[in-house]
């Protein structure tokens, strides 16, 4: 596809056309259900999930200090037509080497660390979604999202003192 591009505007260019042709390719593709839930990303890339019901997907660009993310979710209609639908979002790091990360909880469920003291949230489910700060500041804030469980060990120990010991799920036989 490239060479044909590449052909065409050589082509145009050579009979005497004036307008630049400008070719943009992306260099990341996205692999089919790699959006699965505990996995920690700390890179640029795209990561997508399919399901029953449509698919997610995940494109995450770095560039210095600012991460920014798309989210695109797609539903599958009755007579085999779809609905889809995105967002994009941010952080700012406060440094390059500040250790950022995206906590996948499930492929709707989505959070993101800027490496020092902010978490936030974009979850979807049902045909809602919701997004916002968990953590701003370095200070829990009352929201009515969980933060994951397994999210937690990511960050670091001044923020994981904000949550709890969790109780084990099984219950300890009495003595």
């Amino acid at each position: 596809m490239r060479v044909a591009l590449l052909v065409l505007a050589f082509v145009a260019g050579s009979v005497g056309c004036r307008r630049s042709v400008t070719v943009t390719t992306s260099m990341t593709t996205s692999t089919a259900n790699t959006l699965t839930p505990g996995l920690v990303i700390n890179s640029a890339g795209s990561w997508s999930a399919t399901h029953s019901k449509g698919s997610e997907s995940l494109d995450i660009s770095v560039s210095g200090t600012d991460i920014t993310w798309t989210l695109t979710s797609t539903e599958n209609l009755p007579g085999g037509a779809s609905s889809s639908g995105s967002g994009s979002s941010g952080i700012t790091l406060t440094s390059p080497s500040d250790p950022w990360f995206v906590y996948v909880d499930s492929p709707q469920e989505l959070w993101f660390f800027n490496g020092t003291t902010e978490l936030t949230y974009s979850l979807s489910s049902n045909g809602g979604s919701s997004s916002g700060p968990a953590i701003h500041a370095g200070k829990l804030l009352p929201i009515k999202e969980k933060v994951p469980a397994g999210l937690v060990p990511h960050l670091p120990a001044n923020l994981q003192k904000l949550f709890p010991a969790t109780e084990p799920e099984e219950p300890r036989p009495s003595l």
